[in-house]
């Protein structure tokens, strides 16, 4: 057995010791550690989280959702300083280091001929605030001597980021109570942010056992939150309430309900099974838990280097979210998870006064989202890069898509009409009609000024190709939900909407990128125009979408980012060439593991990159499409790498829940469950023929033919 930590193939793959048997494709071990000389490299060590709190193990820190230090452009993550960090010394014969990526549990055992120590450490899911090691002394050797384990303990307080005083040290616990240092923007934050942590004192006489003992627990709590009655309160609980093996079997549980909910599972291919695996852990890890006992927290965002890092600006991206939250991630969340996928969209929702004040002072109208987004939602971009912040528009639109590709997949009237996704998909639209102009040369609006997705066009350009589709879809979805939110969208930016300059090379027929961009001699930092084929999904035949991935692949830079081969994989498997899709399906992972550039440079644990590969899988490989009036499924006539079967478990479409089984022939939609509490019921349609859908039925039909599941009625009929 072969082990990573940061995701599949990444870490010095090494033998482990063979008496411990572990599942291949969700837990990941290794007998030695990643060390960068007499340190520990915690570039290259897992990370445990919840959504709430997160930390890389064995690390100096730990990371609350929302908990953001420094003034608008050096605004990161606050630091709290590690409740756990202490070591065994200890020399041991046998060593192994495990992440449980079905269970979010990270297992340190170390043993010699006397004693066996076995440390558990995870984030409950059961209660969100709680970080907990779990510790199981173990001996071995019956001498009838005392065993001692020592320890050495490092201890700090101290934060650069949080006012921390000692509020209270006892035998049950420390209390940590402090308050970060800096306002993010005092505009949007009129104080500093409270934070309160519990903890159990730590084992400075280190880990006994008596001469008749066999086996001994020790429980290790820590509890955070902004509210100090809240980290008390799941505090208490763990250390007072529950037996250690009970709050660790609960957490477990959840997990295990987590990955019931929804889940890919590939037959004969263990190794894409792993990727696949660690990739939703590490972005399942940084959002809300599905089924806490904690009160209900607002979600502040996905960064791309996760929960667990942002320390520092400058590094993984200081913990910002970017358009990789809606662009990137969601949509392999949503498909699965439409709960998360909504408290993604909840996070920029709340934050709507910055977006509406960022629209005025460039003196545009509606909702303006800022490219770098923490606390407040003022632009938190560094200053070295704020040609970026002020030009780099898309993101506003890439929100809206990712709303029209929720209500596409639920249909939830009650989100548009009564939890601001109205106000949402409305003041987005409003605000690409007031920023387009119009050209009389053209007769065409225009989108002047913008930086497209290829950065690499810095500092600015005109009418993005991509940029100017997603600002005429977020005021086409405006239009089709006025039925629900009555917000008329007036005429004129359907006008607009409908007459948006796109660059073209009619020669080659192909998408310019920008106004006068060479298709010869020019290279792109990532993914742009293939966008527009998928995720998009824009209107083009056949030629023009090949003529995009041809003529744009050998332009795309070899250390761009790891999302980029995502989008090439379904591109070429619409086109049906199986052989190119599968090679840079191969590189869209194996070249970066979860770096986000190649060789394991750039932000690290990248979830960008992870939920770019995952959307290969679903819809490159499971040939998913959602629009705003359909579910539609024609897998391709190939299956990824040496898989002999590709299963869906628990996709979710208008409170119907699906599973999806493909193989090298046919494919099966195994209906599992319907709301009966949705009132507009589902069809679907075969070949022309339509049926109603039903639950416990099973539809199975040649690959590479299409199904449609669709409400019975339209969104506004």
């Amino acid at each position: 057995m072969l082990f990573l930590f940061v995701l599949s193939s990444f870490f010095v793959i090494i033998r482990t010791v063979q008496n411990y048997q572990t599942d291949f494709t969700t837990i990941f071990t290794t007998n030695r550690l990643p060390w960068n000389g007499s340190v520990l490299d915690y570039r290259m060590m897992p990370y445990v989280g919840n959504g709430h709190v997160a930390t890389v193990v064995f690390s100096d820190f730990i990371y609350m959702n929302g908990l953001y230090n420094g003034d608008n452009g050096t605004s990161h993550r606050a630091r709290i300083t590690s409740t756990l960090n202490w070591q065994f010394l200890f020399h041991p014969s046998i060593s192994i280091f495990s992440l449980n990526v079905s269970s979010g549990t990270f297992t340190e055992i170390l043993e010699n001929d006397e004693v066996r120590i076995e440390q558990r450490i995870f984030t409950s899911q059961e209660y969100t605030e709680l970080l907990i090691s779990h510790v199981v002394i173990t001996r071995l050797a019956f001498n009838g001597r005392k065993i001692l384990v020592p320890t050495r303990i490092n201890e700090q307080v101290a934060s650069d980021d949080i006012d921390f005083v000692v509020a209270a040290r006892n035998k049950q616990y420390v209390l940590l109570s402090g308050k970060t240092r800096q306002l993010e923007n005092n505009q949007f934050q009129q104080e500093q942010l409270p934070v309160f942590v519990y903890y159990t004192p730590l084992p400075v006489n280190g880990f006994e056992l008596d001469p008749q003992e066999t086996s001994r627990t020790y429980l290790f709590v820590t509890s955070i939150d902004s509210e100090q009655a809240r980290a008390k309160r799941s505090f208490e609980y763990a250390s007072n309430e529950r037996h250690p093996d009970q709050i660790w079997s609960s957490h477990v549980s959840l997990w295990n309900d987590v990955w019931s909910n929804g889940r890919v599972e590939i037959v004969g291919d263990d190794e894409l099974q792993r990727q696949i695996n660690s990739a939703f852990y590490y972005i399942l890890s940084s959002l809300p838990s599905l089924s806490t006992r904690s009160e209900h927290k607002q979600f502040y965002g996905l960064s791309p280097g996760s929960l667990s890092r942002g320390g520092l600006v400058g590094e993984d991206y200081a913990g910002h979210s970017f358009w990789d939250t809606e662009t990137w991630i969601y949509p392999s969340v949503l498909l699965f998870y439409p709960n998360l996928a909504k408290e993604m969209l909840s996070y920029r929702i709340a934050l709507r006064d910055s977006a509406a004040d960022n629209a005025r002072l460039f003196g545009y109208e509606g909702w303006r989202f800022p490219w770098e987004s923490a606390r407040t939602g003022v632009d938190v971009t560094p200053y070295g890069y704020l040609d970026i912040a002020t030009y780099q528009q898309h993101i506003t639109g890439d929100i809206s898509f990712a709303a029209r590709q929720y209500i596409a997949a639920t249909g939830d009237r009650k989100w548009l009409m009564s939890e601001y996704g109205g106000d949402l998909v409305y003041e987005t639209a409003r605000f690409w009609a007031s920023r387009v102009v119009y050209s009389n040369e053209k007769k065409k609006y225009e989108i002047l000024t913008v930086l497209p997705p290829d950065e690499d066009a810095r500092p600015f350009k005109n009418n993005s190709v991509f940029t100017n589709a997603v600002a005429s879809y977020s005021i086409q979805l405006a239009h089709r939900v006025s039925c629900i939110t009555k917000k008329v969208v007036p005429q004129h930016w359907l006008d607009i909407a409908s007459n948006l300059y796109f660059p073209f090379d009619n020669a080659t027929q192909t998408h310019l990128e920008y106004d006068g961009f060479d298709l010869k001699n020019t290279i792109i930092k990532q993914a742009d125009v293939v966008l527009l084929g998928f995720p998009l999904m824009w209107p083009m035949n056949k030629e023009v979408r090949r003529n995009d991935l041809l003529f744009y692949e050998p332009l795309t830079r070899a250390s761009g980012p790891a999302m980029t081969w995502s989008m090439h994989t379904i591109g070429f498997l619409e086109l049906n060439d199986f052989d190119k899709a599968q090679q840079v399906f191969r590189r869209a992972y194996e070249t970066y593991i979860w770096t986000e550039i190649p060789e394991g440079l750039g932000a690290v644990n990248f979830i960008t990159g992870a939920g770019g590969f995952l959307q290969a899988v679903i819809f490159g490989y499971g040939g998913i499409r959602l629009t705003l009036d359909q579910l539609e499924v024609m897998p391709p006539p190939r299956l990824p790498n040496q898989a002999k079967k590709l299963i869906f478990h628990g996709l979710k479409y208008h409170g119907a829940i699906l599973d999806l089984t493909i193989d090298n022939q046919n494919y099966h939609i195994d209906v599992r469950k319907m709301d009966t509490n949705i009132s507009m019921s589902l069809v679907y349609e075969y070949e022309q023929e339509q049926f109603p859908l039903t639950n416990n039925i099973r539809l199975s039909y040649p690959i590479n033919t299409r199904l449609v599941i669709r409400p019975s009625m339209h969104l506004c009929a």
